[in-house]
């Protein structure tokens, strides 16, 4: 028999709820091939500079949202029914654990394009990273947890693949280790963690019928400010300013 510790780790038992998740991160993926800024950096021919100046923006806006975000996944956490497993509890928690820091990473490497550690540190989140984080607060605020699992579903769903396509070419624009740690982590490391919430969403979908409608709710308002406004305008500050606006 298996284990729901192995469950989690290798995706089994999905509910369709998953499937339609996959569909519309997939419509997404779509979308944001369609757009300027993945041109930008995923054209051969590219300018370097602007790349840089790019991924110097999107680092910049991670440092901004991530800490309000996990901070409002784990009071959301923390909302779910009493009748929830404990296990899942768990999972969930371990699984924002492993976040925890990734606002400090994505700094390392904006530092490591030439950012200034103190400015941003000092500097105001733009509008779109206080967008971000208000979803997820909004979501705690609605004491909603269920529409937490299809916010997070995005995140966790998008970032491995979009990390794996973009990776090589930006190593083929100068990044270095220096600059990478966030897009090598995560194309890796987000596998596992996409797995996990395709088994709690299934095991919590299945206990708690009435959540789909939620889940899907979550997924449509987190994905009204993510990834593409943020992307978009991170692209714009970059291309406005010669060195990027940090």
């Amino acid at each position: 028999m298996v284990s729901e510790a192995q469950q989690a780790r290798t995706g089994q038992t999905k509910h369709y709820i998953v499937d339609w998740l996959e569909h519309r991160t997939t419509e997404l993926l779509t979308e944001i091939r369609g757009q300027e800024f993945w041109s930008a950096i995923m054209c051969r021919d590219a300018d370097p500079q602007l790349v840089k100046n790019v991924m110097k923006e999107v680092y910049a806006e991670i440092v901004g949202y991530q800490p309000y975000a996990i901070e409002a996944a784990i009071a959301s956490i923390a909302q779910f029914p009493r009748s929830v497993k404990p296990i899942l509890i768990k999972a969930m928690l371990a699984h924002q654990a492993d976040e925890f820091d990734h606002g400090e990473m994505a700094l390392r490497d904006f530092v490591g394009l030439g950012g200034s550690e103190t400015v941003i540190r000092n500097k105001r989140m733009s509008a779109e990273a206080f967008a971000v984080s208000s979803v997820w607060w909004m979501i705690t605020r609605q004491r909603d947890p269920f529409a937490y699992l299809g916010a997070l579903y995005l995140f966790e769903g998008l970032t491995p693949t979009v990390t794996s396509l973009v990776k090589d070419k930006l190593r083929a624009k100068g990044f270095t280790s220096k600059s990478l740690e966030y897009v090598e982590f995560h194309s890796i490391e987000d596998i596992k963690h996409a797995n996990l919430v395709h088994h709690v969403i299934s095991k919590i979908a299945q206990a708690f019928p009435d959540s789909i409608e939620s889940i899907k709710y979550g997924f449509e308002c987190f994905s009204a400010v993510y990834p593409i406004p943020l992307w978009r305008a991170a692209f714009r500050r970059a291309t406005t300013c010669a060195n990027g606006s940090h």
